[in-house]
């Protein structure tokens, strides 16, 4: 449907503030004659009044008299009678087509906005992409007015995303920290705060407000709960205000849907790419990533690792004491690597890191550190003390299943030659006879 077939069912639908034509000629039809009885009546008194004392003047000048006569007693009663009355209700039928016209521009522009909205929205295939076009819906949706969008990931976690369109300094600017303090998002529904006090009763309100101001407030929902607000400023006592409110409410079901599709698909990626005990990546991620890296070619480094004695620490205190050694190894894991390292959880106690764009003796570092402070974390976490030995190897060939055997036969050298110890893959002789350790690790 165009924006002319939407014009047409709006106009339709609009009420009729002017009368029909038949009603309005009647009524001009009855103005016109009481108009011509009026002048008839009063041109005629008034001749019968003044024309004798010119009877005596040239018939010319008769007529000159009457003509002047005809035309002082026929100026008021056109005026008042027919001038004024249709005057009136012209700017009354100009003044309902206005409102008419200002409403069905409204309604055009919240159309626009939905349509654009939802075509936009729906290529957005991360939460970033969604905070690109929420920026571009608040310029949209308050048609220039400032506009402020707050969102976090939940109703109690701390606002993470503050878009700002069209405010030059702090004034009118909320801080809210969650979503939870929020008035709006308390009471679900959009709200338009129509005065300076209450606006300063908001907790998220800061510094001094002009008395004039109000502001425009509606939640983003998702999945049901308030997780942000979409806000904007205009003057106090203006209905345009509403008009705004219906236009924030649009952006922010629109926002709100999209955000709660785009979360639901990232945690069930999530939930697919990671193991459920510790919250490492699992075994089929950490392969595919090995894979990209090959693809491009890019250097890394690879270390293999787990716990010694595992077996001793499930069957001397229990499984879930197990289970917490390696949820506490995987947290002192990530303590000591980079946010674009890559840990997982290969199997049982075994765990596999990759480490992109690194040197094999950082990675030995890292990993080092990670064993001197396994056992105060031990006792912090009220855990027997355990060790952990590691395989190192780094990428040469960009060989991701050479370097991972590599790294594997390196981790069975380290539990050969005492534990709680790392090795690189070099130090354990040429390729052919790391392999043949490999080998004999599997048999």
């Amino acid at each position: 449907m165009n924006k002319i077939d939407i014009a047409a069912q709006n106009l339709s639908s609009a009420p009729v503030t002017v009368g029909p034509p038949s009603v309005a000629r009647a009524k001009l039809d009855r103005r016109f004659l009481l108009t011509l009885l009026l002048v008839a009546a009063g041109f005629a008194l008034l001749r019968a009044l003044v024309m004798p004392a010119w009877t005596h003047l040239a018939l010319p000048w008769q007529l000159a008299i009457e003509s002047v006569l005809l035309i002082l007693v026929a100026a008021a009663p056109i005026w008042f009678v027919l001038c004024v009355p249709v005057r009136r209700e012209a700017a009354s039928a100009r003044e309902a087509l206005d409102r008419e016209n200002a409403t069905l521009h409204e309604r055009l522009r919240a159309h626009d906005l939905n349509v654009r909205l939802t075509a936009a929205l729906d290529m957005a295939e991360d939460e970033e992409s969604v905070m690109r076009i929420a920026r571009q819906a608040l310029t949209l949706a308050t048609d220039g007015a400032p506009a402020q969008m707050l969102l976090a990931d939940s109703q109690e976690s701390p606002m993470r995303h503050d878009l700002i369109e069209g405010w030059a300094t702090d004034e009118g600017r909320c801080f809210v920290e969650r979503p939870s303090e929020c008035p709006a998002v308390r009471r679900g529904m959009g709200t338009v705060f129509e005065d300076s006090l209450t606006l300063s009763a908001c907790r998220g309100m800061r510094g001094p407000m002009a008395s004039n101001c109000a502001a425009a407030c509606t939640p983003i929902t998702v999945a049901g709960t308030g997780v942000g607000v979409l806000r904007a400023l205009g003057p106090a006592g203006d209905p345009g205000l509403y008009r705004l409110l219906q236009s924030l409410n649009t952006a922010a079901h629109h926002v709100g849907a999209r955000l709660s599709v785009v979360r639901s698909i990232s945690a069930s990626a999530r939930e697919a790419a990671t193991d459920p005990l510790t919250g490492a990546a699992n075994r089929r991620s950490g392969e595919a990533r090995l894979s990209e890296l090959a693809q491009h070619a890019d250097r890394y480094v690879l270390a293999m690792l787990d716990i010694d004695f595992f077996k001793k620490i499930n069957d001397g205190h229990g499984h879930e004491v197990g289970d917490r050694a390696l949820k506490l190894l995987v947290e002192v894991l990530r303590g000591c690597i980079r946010r674009n390292d890559m840990l997982c959880r290969y199997g049982g106690e075994e765990f596999l890191l990759i480490l992109p764009d690194v040197d094999i003796e950082t990675a030995v570092g890292m990993l080092q550190r990670c064993r001197s402070e396994l056992p105060s974390a031990c006792s912090r976490a009220g855990l027997p003390v355990f060790t952990v030995s590691a395989g190192v190897a780094d990428s040469p060939n960009s060989n991701p299943t050479q370097q991972m055997r590599a790294a594997d036969a390196a981790l069975y050298r380290a539990k050969q030659t005492g534990r709680d110890r790392v090795v690189r893959a070099a130090e354990i002789g040429s390729e052919v006879e790391a392999l043949a350790v490999a080998q004999t690790a599997t048999h």
